[in-house]
């Protein structure tokens, strides 16, 4: 993958977070499950916009320290960033037709919560690996 492929994809994963949470945060009487999938969502989006920001200056990063992070490992946590990104897009899109959720899109929801929470580990597993990658840089 490219240099630029990486910036795109981050820049792509910001977006993702962005229509994500803003879908999300309209969603009026939500269940717990929507919360806790919000949270994670916008976590994510701060710790991207802080990569972006970090590949925005990889000129000033020590040598030694840059070296230690793999681009495959990069690679690897952005595509499954996006496969989850693109999941929950899928789930979320009937949701967000109105403001509140109807009875029927609760019982939707309550169908797909499983996976919705599934998903939500995996966002937490994303982030706390490239949270490891900055803090390898700044320390």
């Amino acid at each position: 993958m490219e240099p630029l492929s990486v910036v795109a994809s981050i820049t792509g994963i910001v977006t993702a977070a962005a229509k994500v949470s803003g879908l999300l945060g309209q969603i009026q009487d939500a269940p717990a499950s929507i919360s806790a999938l919000l949270t994670e969502v916008v976590h994510i989006k701060i710790v991207f916009k802080a990569f972006q920001t970090l590949l925005g200056r990889t000129v000033q990063i020590f040598g030694a320290r840059a070296a230690l992070i793999q681009l495959d490992d990069v690679v690897v946590i952005l595509t499954k960033t996006v496969l989850v990104f693109s999941e929950l897009q899928t789930i979320i899109a009937p949701l967000s037709s109105q403001g509140k959720i109807s009875g029927w899109q609760r019982l939707n929801w309550l169908r797909h919560e499983g996976t919705v929470l599934r998903l939500v580990n995996q966002l937490q597993r994303q982030k706390a690996s490239l949270s490891l990658l900055l803090q390898i840089t700044q320390w």
